[in-house]
């Protein structure tokens, strides 16, 4: 027994701790656990009882050179802290920690607490500056020796990758050879798959759209298992995240990247050191090898997809975005001329288009920026009328074009169904030959073998009578029939731009083809937008239309100019929002976009202009009344009291068409009292004789 073993250390726990860096360790080094494990043997000779010794072993395949990643070695430290350990055992030091922070923090503890630390030969104290010291010197060893054993064998990993012969991961429709030489599957119909799906990304306009795709014509993609060469392949169905990873790695061209991946360290808000992956940048591209094995497209192709990803991505500020299904020809191509913002498109219920610079909204000078809001319905009308001028030449030639593409696509489809045909016969085929070699006697084997070939042979009808129906429904050249109808179409591009059966999705990748920026200005001079377009062919040109649409200069029924900060502020004595909103829509006086009020656009307007909110209190003691109150207090009926409002005998506040405000004061004047008078004696007077009753005038609210 040491010396320096105490009878204060065996009254506490041992603790033996045990790991290995990866799980490949784990499991083949059998022998460096059965070592480790030994050590609690070595705790019984020094002095402890079999009961007072604790195996920490949960940290198995993981690495010690990443601080604060282990829970065991975490809860070792909370136990030495705890005063509940006396001494803990490890072959060496490398086994407990192979960064600075964490053998610091150990010796740290250990010395505050008189915790020993022991390994196969020796004992030491923590407390001790000579241990310590000793024990710190180990730690900056193994801190280097790990530094340096990555360092060889990343440079190993370096050495292989510049000539190409490291391949840390095979993409789909590849496989090794002789273990460095990446070359095509040697199955057709992965070959067929891969390529089929590769070239239809240029004709569509997203990965979105690339993946419905792949499900409307039940298209699987094929996925290695299996460790060697990686040729054992199983056919799933397309997801987005395999389809982009196709769509981004450059092996697919012919070219070979290396390093493919970074890794970034990051810690989080807890303290927790974490080690991310991202796409490495073609400028950290360290080795370049172009034409290093067979592509299955060219290196342009491939820059054009990361291209057309790189548009498609919101979260980047200079993208277009995706193109979607709405009825927006420009949506992600407008840019706001004052911010350099992208505007947003919105839809309302009746089916307008405006376009909206939230930038602004988003800023504390908001009217500093002066962003703003308009109806695009007239300027994409104009815009309509351009690109139909532009494209018009070229509608027979997109027939032709459309009756070429119509026929590849379905030879490729029928390619398709006749490799998945032969799969299946190969599958069932095989299944017998096991049946064959199979004694019929023994019943369980032979059972088994019937039934799946059963199964294969059903398979097999089932595909067979598919491809029987795709080659009469769909022949492999377009039909006469369908040619005439793909002519007329190209001759009729006007009709069948403005079908509304048309897909907005298709419109907007003409459009995308054809411009390349737009950007929007507000003369508020004139009140109107002006749009610049640049095509992709750098001409310019300029659209002009109102900013509001449905009533230019915000005019009501009439078509007189309405000012909405003086009817708000009109209305508001007498009604809340939500009864505003109704009286507006009544009299047709709309938004500045056209649209109808809400209670929600009513309180934003009468925020935006200054307007309070109505007040019920300050209603009452202001004596402002609404013209069914005015006529209930003098006793007559709401169209009498409208007609002395004509006559100007009782003066009002608002609008011709819109409810009136009166104050009750002025209803004790002598005109209004002779003339109510009039109204009472005379035969006709509409006034009810009930109270009660309900009358046939609306109350406007």
């Amino acid at each position: 027994m040491s010396h320096k073993i105490k009878p204060e250390h065996l009254q506490r726990l041992a603790a033996v701790y045990i790991r290995q860096s990866s799980l490949g360790q784990v499991k083949n080094n059998r022998e460096s656990y059965r070592v480790q494990k030994g050590l609690a043997t070595r705790a019984e000779q020094l002095g402890w009882h079999s009961n007072q010794i604790k195996t920490f072993e949960a940290d198995q395949g993981k690495s010690a050179s990443t601080p604060m990643s282990r829970k065991d070695f975490d809860s070792l430290l909370q136990m030495i802290q705890d005063h509940q350990m006396g001494i803990v055992f490890s072959v060496d030091i490398t086994r407990l920690a192979r960064n600075a922070i964490d053998i610091a923090m150990l010796i740290h503890w250990c010395a505050v607490h008189s915790t020993l630390i022991a390994d196969e030969h020796q004992v030491f104290d923590p407390s001790t500056p000579e241990d310590s010291l000793v024990l710190g010197i180990q730690g900056v060893l193994a801190v280097s020796e790990n530094h340096s054993i990555r360092k060889r064998l990343q440079a190993g990993l370096d050495e292989k990758a510049s000539r190409g012969e490291l391949h840390h991961a095979v993409p789909r429709g590849y496989v090794v050879v002789d273990g460095m030489h990446l070359r095509k599957h040697p199955d057709r119909r992965v070959q067929e798959v891969i390529q089929r799906v590769l070239d239809k990304f240029s004709s569509c306009s997203s990965v979105g759209g690339l993946l419905r795709w792949t499900w409307e014509q039940n298209i699987q993609l094929p996925r290695p298992v299996g460790g060697g060469d990686r040729s054992r392949i199983e056919w799933d169905e397309a997801n987005y995240r395999g389809l982009i990873d196709m769509l981004r790695n450059p092996k697919y061209s012919g070219l070979y990247v290396y390093p493919r991946y970074q890794h970034e360290t990051q810690t989080s808000a807890s303290g927790k050191v974490q080690r991310n992956r991202r796409l490495s940048r073609p400028e950290e591209w360290t080795t370049v090898l172009q034409d290093h094995h067979p592509a299955y497209i060219t290196l342009a192709q491939h820059e054009a997809n990361q291209e057309k990803i790189a548009m498609n991505a919101q979260r980047n500020a200079s993208s277009r975005g995706a193109v979607n299904r709405g009825a927006s020809l420009l949506a992600g191509l407008v840019e706001c001329r004052r911010c350099g913002h992208k505007m947003q498109v919105q839809y309302s219920s009746r089916g307008h288009v405006s376009y909206d610079c939230r930038n602004g909204r988003r800023q504390r000078d908001a009217a500093a920026l002066g962003c703003f809001r308009f109806s695009g319905d007239e300027l994409e009308r104009q815009l309509s009328e351009h690109v139909l001028y532009a494209v018009s030449p070229a509608g027979v030639v997109a027939a032709e074009l459309a009756a070429e593409r119509l026929a590849s696509e379905r030879a490729d489809r029928r390619a398709t169904l006749s490799d998945q045909l032969e799969q299946l016969r190969y599958e069932a085929d095989l299944t017998r030959r096991r049946l064959d070699a199979v004694d019929p006697a023994n019943r369980l084997v032979y059972g088994t073998l019937c039934e799946e070939w059963e199964v294969n042979l059903r398979a097999v009808s089932e595909q067979e009578l598919l491809l029987s129906q795709f080659d009469t429904v769909d022949p492999p050249r377009p039909t006469e029939k369908e040619r005439l109808l793909l002519d007329q179409l190209g001759e009729r591009l006007v009709e069948v731009w403005h079908n509304p059966s048309t897909d907005g999705g298709l419109k907007q990748q003409v459009v995308r083809l054809l411009i390349d920026h737009v950007y929007a200005e507000l003369n508020e001079d004139q009140d109107e937008v002006v749009l610049w377009l640049k095509w992709t062919s750098g001409h310019h040109t300029e659209l002009r239309s109102c900013r509001r649409r449905g009533n230019p200069g915000g005019r009501g029924r009439t078509g007189k100019p309405i000012d909405v900060g003086t009817i708000l502020e009109t209305l508001r004595k007498i009604a809340d929002d939500e009864s505003i909103s109704r009286a507006l829509n009544r009299a047709g006086v709309q938004t500045e976009l056209g649209e109808t009020w809400t209670k929600n656009r009513v309180a934003a307007c009468r925020r935006k202009l200054g307007v309070p909110p109505f007040s019920a209190k300050l209603k009452a003691t202001s004596g402002w009344l609404t013209q069914q109150e005015a006529a209930t207090k003098l006793g007559i009926s709401p169209m009498s009291l409208n007609r002395l409002i004509q006559q100007e005998i009782v003066i009002s506040a608002g609008e011709s068409n819109l409810p009136q405000v009166i104050i009750e004061s002025d209803l004790a004047s002598e005109a209004i009292q002779a003339a109510v008078k009039q109204v009472r004696s005379h035969a006709n007077a509409p006034l009810p004789t009930n109270s009660k009753q309900k009358t046939l005038f609306f109350n406007p609210f």
